[in-house]
């Protein structure tokens, strides 16, 4: 069976094409594709958790993130990777950091004011931008003008389907451009966190952190170069997406945002709920190991790319029940948003707390806001708006 990455956007998730997966089973051979697709939760979740038959080294992801990442490294090395940052990207150490994040909402919100108060309808998609890499730039200790390399790497892979980029065409080229001037970025970086090193001073950005580790444990320029460009790479488009989901579900749902408003208690698992319902990352790739994998009655052969669509998942009537409704109250909030097992998004609490903060100043500052328009770009398989104007209600 078929499922076209490019379907048209602006027909929403194809939730029809969905059902007919979970009707022919879990996990299903595509021609087209020529891979296996994967749609049930708990076979998602085995793939996701197995890096002993399943890796995301050879996906088309993994080739232009860079060969040393932790997201293609599924070694023992990838956890000593992870714990250089893990105490600085903990819950409780973002969540010392709310009062920052808070107020890094309030300056890009307070920015958009008059527009607003004067009737334009605001494309809230460069504020969410904005807030995001205010806060990577205070994480990261690096200059905001200077993340904007990572912007045009973002925007370009924003409208870039889930499959390999033809070969020699303007889009490849204009990725490799775009992944050159953030190679460059980070490389400056290292040298600058170096040299401030050899003055003896100490810095503690996550920069330095990485920096500071190379030369011990495995750890080399490469190594230290890709993660670093994996990190904040990821560190943006997807909580970008994720606050963009929140927003219109909040422009659509007054009496929701009003309960919120009531109990901000709720905030987390409100947003939670967007991220099951909306899945940020509706497919992600992994390929079947040499040697092959059984899955759900299906022999995989090894070289086997595997397709896990998560958003298809994270509505799986086995998993959730009512899986299309939305209900923040609901008791089981295990989705796979954020992936699952060994490659678990690093970020995650960073994305959580970021989303969290924003929602809260959000509320306050414009109790209500309207859907004036939306785009969502060329691609479902990371949705979320590529534009989203909002105006306030309107005046009789």
């Amino acid at each position: 069976m078929d499922l076209d990455f490019e379907l048209r956007p602006d027909q929403g998730l194809p939730q029809s094409a969905f059902d007919r997966l979970s009707e022919a089973g879990p996990v299903v051979w595509s021609e087209p594709l020529a891979g296996w697709m994967v749609s049930s939760y708990q076979a998602v979740r085995t793939v996701l958790g197995d890096v002993k038959r399943f890796t995301m080294a050879g996906t088309p992801v993994a080739e232009t993130l860079g060969k040393e990442g932790m997201l293609v490294d599924d070694t023992p090395f990838h956890n000593i990777v992870r714990a250089v940052w893990a105490p600085h990207v903990s819950r409780e150490a973002l969540m010392a950091r709310s009062g920052e994040l808070q107020g890094f909402a309030a300056q890009v919100l307070e920015e958009v004011r008059l527009p607003l108060e004067a009737g334009e309808a605001v494309n809230l998609i460069p504020v969410f931008r904005n807030f995001v890499m205010q806060f990577i730039a205070s994480s990261f200790d690096v200059p905001r003008d200077k993340l904007r390399v990572f912007e045009v790497w973002s925007e370009l892979s924003a409208d870039t389907p889930a499959l390999a980029l033809e070969e020699g065409s303007d889009a490849q080229q204009s990725h490799q451009a775009a992944q050159k001037a953030v190679v460059e970025l980070v490389q400056a970086q290292i040298e600058d966190r170096k040299q401030r090193f050899a003055r003896g001073e100490n810095p503690q950005d996550l920069i330095s952190l990485m920096v500071a580790a190379e030369g011990r444990d495995g750890f080399t320029r490469s190594v230290v170069a890709d993660n670093l460009f994996n990190f904040i790479l990821g560190a943006m488009d997807t909580t970008e997406k994720w606050l963009g989901n929140i927003v219109v579900k909040l422009c659509e749902s007054p009496r929701l945002a009003d309960e919120l408003r009531a109990d901000r208690s709720l905030i987390e698992a409100f947003n939670e709920e967007v991220m099951r319902v909306y899945s940020v990352a509706q497919a992600v790739q992994r390929r079947v190991r040499e040697g092959g994998a059984e899955l759900a009655g299906q022999n995989m052969a090894g070289g086997d790319p595997v397709f896990l669509l998560l958003g298809a998942a994270n509505r799986d009537a086995a998993e959730f029940e009512d899986p299309d409704s939305f209900d923040m109250h609901r008791t089981n909030k295990a989705h796979l948003g954020f992936g699952f097992g060994f490659h678990h998004c690093l970020g995650v609490n960073i994305a959580r707390q970021e989303a969290r903060a924003f929602v809260s100043v959000l509320l306050d500052t414009f109790p209500q806001l309207r859907v004036a328009e939306i785009d969502y770009g060329q691609s479902w398989a990371l949705w979320g708006p590529r534009a989203l104007h909002v105006a306030l209600p309107d005046r009789d």
